[in-house]
């Protein structure tokens, strides 16, 4: 260390003042505004702390060179720090620290400058010899190891104090991390001693380190239980971490490769997460005792994860910030699974429970200090490993009880097999006696009852099958049936009563009727019993049609003809409603081949529908023409004959569609006159279309009317 530290000494009295600027030939310290206190160095001082003789000022834009800080106005804004170590937290400006330094003693020279901090991005530490020279050094973690002059994980910088002058030091620094500035003055043989007791404290430490990760992995080896697989993993990565905060990944590891150790703060972070939060989900069996908490731990280690991988594209300050967000709810997890864990009663995660809790708190104390809320001294320093060191003893502890565990419950789950199975050994054996001559008498009857009921079975799955098909038959003659019943009792139970109640009164009041009023309960009578006749008939037409006893006689029917006959028939109830019926032909000359007398049962049902259907004032447009058969088969006419009913009704929605040419069908709209319908009409229509070789189809959107399409055979 003394060879490092001479060599230091004369590259900073021989070579670095080669490359300053000189300002003024009058000693600086007659011409500087920056009056901090003087730090006065005896032959009696080993070491001094600077932090609360400096000044210091933030330069957020960053553009500040020297020339402008030592200008009085830039001068006079600098402030006296009331800290022994700076502390500002995660900040973004660069910050300039002041100190006056006097050496009473000249001829002690080797004195050095060490800032305590390895993340530190970047420092330029400003000095000036006897003649106002100015020299500048840089230092920083994101410079190659080996640019360093004094080869430690701090920043360490001799200084030449040759005589008694007052000597002006200026120190501009940038970080993207937390800004701590431990500002220390040291003689070469304190600061030697000081630094191997330093270094003696962390390779304690990563031995021990080292020794819990050989030991688990060891046992992982042996034993094959992943959570001590799990457990190593993570006291590698969060070795690696310390490693990287503490600069020694960069002095030992990547020396050369700067950019890459930065990136390691954030990553390691994210592994740290990650592997904790497997290694709790794993020894503390929580998908067993704490499934939400097993859950959570899920999404812990998906941050961990995300904090690795978005630490690389991200800004170093960002992933920091996130790293510890997410740090901090992943610890936070972890405690309470532990907790819970233990409550749920298993013993080992009491071990666990507080390795954990001290670990937050030392993360804790970390964050705070970064952010300088708490004062930054040996304690705070260190808790992160002097954390991470009693974690790993408890977590051993942990382990080796949760191994104890694992072999009581072995050896107990070993001797109940033993028991059991002494035991079912002796009943199997003491039940196969038994049952031998049981089964030898028994099986000679079990194979002629095999047959019987084998021949049974089929038996009866052939009645089944019989069975099934007359239910089948049954359920819809009694579905028809129920139809029928309610069609008579609501349809021609409601006309009798007008026909009997209309009866009665001219009997009762024939005397006192008129003539006109006789005639309008007359009209009452027919119309009503014309009504039942109309009921009577559809039922007979639809009871013909299924059983084949209708008869049709197919011919050559001059549709036009007859359908403007109809509509003349029809126009009475049209005008009773204000619509007005309209009839268009392509050819008056187009005829079907059909059932005449069917053929205008159909129309006339279309047509009585669509006026039923109508609100009063709309029209209804029946137009006939002639197409082409799309789909002509060897049995079917090239040409068809088609006949389309539109009206401006309400329309059919989805649900009347599917069951529109059903039996008895009730759809959701109603007869806009108080007109009646038996909901027989459309399902007759249908099967009257198709024995005719025909089709029918309704084309409808709710609210905006429906149009019936009948398509028959050209003649």
């Amino acid at each position: 260390m003394r060879v490092v530290v001479c060599v230091a000494l004369l590259y900073c009295c021989f070579v670095a003042p080669a490359s300053g600027e000189k300002t003024d030939s009058l000693p600086f310290s007659q011409k500087s505004a920056l009056q901090a206190p003087i730090v006065t160095l005896t032959s009696h001082l080993s070491h001094i702390a600077l932090g609360s003789y400096s000044l210091y000022f933030a330069d957020s834009a960053k553009t500040l060179t020297l020339h402008d800080i030592l200008s009085p106005n830039i001068a006079s804004r600098f402030q006296r720090s009331t800290q022994e170590i700076p502390s500002f937290g995660l900040v973004k400006p660069t910050y300039w620290f002041a100190l006056r330094i006097k050496n009473t003693t000249p001829i002690v020279d080797d004195w050095l400058l060490e800032i305590a901090y390895p993340p530190l991005d970047s420092l330029e530490i400003f000095t000036h010899d006897s003649a106002s020279v100015w020299s500048s050094v840089v230092m920083g973690d994101m410079m190659p190891f080996s640019k360093r002059i004094v080869q430690t994980r701090t920043f360490v910088l001799p200084l030449a104090l040759h005589d008694t002058n007052t000597r002006l030091i200026l120190i501009r620094i940038n970080s993207q991390s937390s800004m701590q500035v431990p500002m220390v003055l040291r003689h070469s043989t304190e600061f030697a001693e000081t630094n191997s007791r330093t270094e003696l404290a962390y390779g304690f430490f990563f031995g021990i380190m080292l020794a819990l990760m050989l030991y688990n992995g060891f046992l992982y080896l042996s034993l094959r239980s992943l959570y001590y697989a799990f457990y190593t993993f993570y006291v590698l990565v969060a070795t690696l971490y310390l490693s990287v905060l503490n600069g020694y990944a960069l002095q030992y590891l990547w020396s050369d490769s700067p950019r890459f150790v930065n990136y390691l703060n954030v990553g390691t972070i994210g592994m740290v997460i990650f592997s904790l939060s497997l290694f709790a989900r794993e020894f503390l069996r929580t998908k067993h005792f704490a499934p939400t908490m097993a859950k959570a731990l899920m999404v812990t280690m998906a941050g961990g994860v995300g904090v690795t991988l978005v630490g690389i594209v991200v800004p170093y300050r960002v992933g920091i910030q996130l790293g510890v967000v997410v740090n901090f709810i992943a610890i936070s997890f972890v405690v309470l699974s532990g907790a819970l864990v233990w409550k749920r009663g298993n013993s080992s995660a009491r071990y666990f429970f507080i390795a954990v809790s001290l670990f937050l708190l030392g993360n804790i104390s970390l964050v705070l200090k970064s952010l300088g809320v708490i004062p930054s001294n040996t304690l705070t320093n260190h808790i992160v490993e002097i954390g991470l060191a009693v974690e790993g003893l408890l977590f051993a502890f942990a382990l080796a009880e949760r191994y104890r565990q694992f072999r009581v419950e072995k050896e107990e789950a070993q001797q109940e097999a033993l028991r059991i199975e002494h035991e079912a050994k002796t009943q199997l054996e003491r039940k196969v006696q038994e049952r031998t001559v049981e089964l030898e008498t028994i099986n000679d009857e079990m194979q002629r009852q095999m047959v019987i009921l084998n021949d049974q079975a089929i038996e009866i799955e052939m009645t089944n099958v019989e069975l099934q098909e007359k239910n089948l038959l049954l359920e819809g003659l009694n579905r028809e049936k129920n139809e029928f019943l309610g069609v008579a009792a609501h349809d021609l139970k409601n006309p009798l009563q007008t026909i009997i109640m209309n009866t009665s009164m001219m009997r009762r009041y024939a005397e006192k009727l008129d003539e006109n009023k006789r005639n309008d309960l007359l009209d009452r009578i027919e119309e009503t019993s014309r009504r039942m006749h109309d009921i009577i008939e559809k039922l007979l037409d639809a009871n013909a049609i299924e059983s084949g006893k209708i008869e049709f006689h197919i011919e050559s029917v001059p549709l036009v003809s007859d359908v403007r006959h109809l509509m003349q028939d029809y126009q009475p109830k049209a005008n009773a409603k204000n619509i007005t019926l309209h009839c268009t032909a392509e050819n008056e000359s187009l005829c079907a081949l059909a059932d005449k007398h069917r053929t205008m049962q159909v129309v006339e049902n279309l047509l009585s529908n669509a006026i039923k259907f109508s609100p009063y004032g709309k029209n209804i447009f029946l137009t006939v023409t002639q197409k082409n058969n799309p789909n002509t088969a060897p049995n079917q006419a090239h040409k068809v004959i088609r006949l389309e009913i539109r009206d401006e009704g309400p329309g059919l929605s989805d649900d009347d569609k599917e069951k529109l040419f059903g039996k008895f069908a009730r759809l959701s709209a109603r007869p806009t006159g108080g007109e009646h319908s038996t909901g027989l009409g459309l399902s007759i229509v249908k099967k009257l279309v198709e024995a005719m070789n025909g089709e029918i189809w309704c084309e409808s959107e709710l609210g905006n009317g429906a149009t019936f399409i009948v398509e028959l055979p050209s003649a």
